[in-house]
């Protein structure tokens, strides 16, 4: 349970399972590390593409991400699933993972 919020971080996301195992249940506090690792190189791909819409996203707690603009707003995200949608809250308008500048814009930060 948070001590913070006192919501019970028992739900897992499906991006945080491991597939590759026979066992892809994830239990709360097993390979914590590694799930912990998992979700910081998450944090850093999501970043690239959300810096093309002026968005940062911070892990949380390990169970949340903090999703801010640069006028300092702030909110919290539960999963991956809920991310694009309070992402569009805050750019307020739709985001287009096909965009073609976005896909140049990521293109031209991995050749640099």
């Amino acid at each position: 349970m948070c001590v913070l919020c006192g919501e019970l971080v028992s739900n897992f996301h499906w991006s945080d399972v491991k597939f590759k195992e026979d066992n892809a249940l994830v239990v709360v506090g097993s390979l914590a590390k590694d799930r912990m690792k998992a979700r910081l190189k998450r944090v850093k791909i999501l970043n690239r593409i959300l810096e093309f819409y002026g968005l940062k996203i911070k892990e949380w707690q390990g169970s949340k991400y903090i999703l801010s603009n640069a006028k300092g707003y702030t909110i919290i995200v539960n999963d991956l699933g809920d991310l694009w949608q309070k992402a569009e809250e805050l750019h307020k308008k739709p985001l287009d993972a096909l965009d073609e500048n976005l896909l140049n814009f990521l293109k031209s930060k991995s050749c640099g």
